[in-house]
């Protein structure tokens, strides 16, 4: 599946809307570059690779569901996911 339809539309942590997705899939918040996401669901933090985007919706960082694409194309992201995700990196 190809997730540009992703592209231009907004980011959430929890229910907090935080950023956006540009036109060229660079994920900002706050104003800053923080990520990206490929036309094939990857998604990158800080250059990192953390999951993907599932044929279904369901975000996966670290095997784990860690959020989920919303029907207007938002991207939904877990903060809890997102933070263990950050912890592993630093072990």
């Amino acid at each position: 599946m190809i997730f540009i339809e992703c592209y231009g539309k907004n980011v959430y942590i929890d229910d907090e809307l935080v950023g956006y997705i540009a036109p060229s899939g660079d994920m900002y918040a706050n104003g800053h570059k923080f990520g990206s996401l490929s036309s094939d669901g990857e998604i990158y933090i800080q250059g990192q690779y953390v999951g993907y985007i599932e044929d279904n919706y369901d975000i996966i960082i670290d095997d784990n569901v860690g959020g989920y694409v919303s029907p207007s194309n938002d991207l939904h992201f877990d903060s809890v996911a997102l933070l263990n995700n950050q912890n592993n990196e630093n072990e």
